[in-house]
């Protein structure tokens, strides 16, 4: 069942464009121009997300309407994202003090308000992880844990807890000996996309395709430690042009591409990663036809580690929730992963889908 979320906002413009980007990301949305509207949509649709307007003109203000929709029982503990002109320290402890969970400034930038929309969702869905098996769970907490700190680390620079990455990876390989894939992507598959989900899934389809195309373990291992960390630069890229629905522009596009050298500029500042980890990360946005970037490399001057890594995240960027592009059956992705003709290399594509076919063991 997807999540509700009601808009109130006094502006038409804001509404739509708010509306229409969370439809793509499957949430029920309703909106309401006003207090007085936004109270009733409250209590006949019981909406579980309010995004709301604390500024919003008439008698009923965002304040008071806050105040009234959460006077209902159903609704007290409805997770609420305020938006403000002001962003001064009153105004938000004024904020929070109403009950609202999170704020966000005007003009929107609809990318940041996405990706805070998608931090809270998720927060929610880890309570089903309670339903795996303890090791699984722990399993997916401590990458968790693991990739926010990482992420943390790389904004903020301050060190890179490696080790603790190294760590992650090994009790991820454990859990997926001992049960599988299916059940850690299935816990995992109601996320929208985030950096976290985005690394921790290509982690856990790298480790299971390297297994299935022969590699010992340890190559399995540091094959889903380069899954885990390839984007790990995108920390560094604003968080509107990372979610910004829609076609980048030029110039937004050459922003994002700088990810992969952020990144090799993170791995350069600790000292004992595998070569295959620094390969994964510096090629898997290569081509086989030589369009890709960083350096334009082409069919086998690119790694057999890049080349399946590509595939993967191809793979999973395409049966993965994003604001960016629709959400993709197995099967309808796999016939994708061929078009354009050129990117991906082939034979590894029909590798990969023969390994889905036969299920993830």
């Amino acid at each position: 069942m997807s999540k509700r979320v009601l808009i109130v906002d006094s502006d038409e413009a804001t509404r739509n464009l708010v509306s229409l980007n969370l439809k793509k990301l499957g949430y029920e949305v309703y909106c309401a121009s006003s207090g007085s509207a936004a109270i009733s949509k409250a209590i006949q649709h019981a909406p579980e997300i309010l995004l709301l307007d604390i500024d919003l003109p008439g008698t009923t203000d965002g304040r008071e309407t806050l105040r009234e929709i959460r006077s209902y029982k159903d609704l007290k503990n409805i997770l609420t994202i305020v938006v403000t002109k002001r962003a001064s320290k009153e105004d938000v402890i004024k904020a929070i003090r109403m009950g609202a969970n999170d704020y966000t400034l005007k003009p929107l930038k609809i990318g940041t308000l996405l990706a805070k929309l998608v931090g809270w969702a998720n927060t929610e869905l880890e309570q089903q992880w309670k339903q795996l098996k303890p090791e699984q769970e722990n399993t997916l907490r401590l990458l968790k844990v693991t990739i926010e700190r990482a992420l943390d680390s790389i904004r903020q620079k301050t060190p890179l807890p490696y080790e603790d990455i190294v760590n992650a990876i090994e009790a991820l390989g454990h859990t997926i000996k001992e049960d599988g894939i299916v059940d850690i992507i299935s816990a995992v598959n109601g996320y929208n996309n985030t950096l976290f989900l985005h690394s921790l899934i290509v982690a856990v389809y790298m480790y299971w395709f390297a297994n299935l195309k022969g590699f010992n373990e340890q190559e399995s291992k540091e094959m889903a430690l380069g899954g885990l960390m390839h984007d790990f630069g995108s920390a560094l890229i604003p968080t509107d042009i990372l979610f910004k629905p829609g076609k980048l522009n030029p110039e937004e596009y050459v922003n994002i591409k700088t990810h992969v050298n952020y990144t090799m500029d993170v791995l350069g500042t600790v000292s004992g990663v595998p070569d295959i980890v620094r390969n994964i990360c510096w090629s898997h946005h290569e081509k086989i036809d030589g369009t890709g970037y960083p350096r334009g490399l082409k069919g086998e001057d690119i790694s057999i580690h890049a080349r399946m890594m590509a595939v993967v995240e191809s793979y999973a960027a395409l049966t993965t929730k994003s604001v960016y592009r629709d959400l993709y059956a197995s099967d309808d992705a796999l016939k994708m992963l061929y078009k354009p003709e050129g990117h991906l290399d082939p034979a590894l594509i029909k590798d990969f889908g023969k390994g889905l076919l036969k299920g993830f063991k």
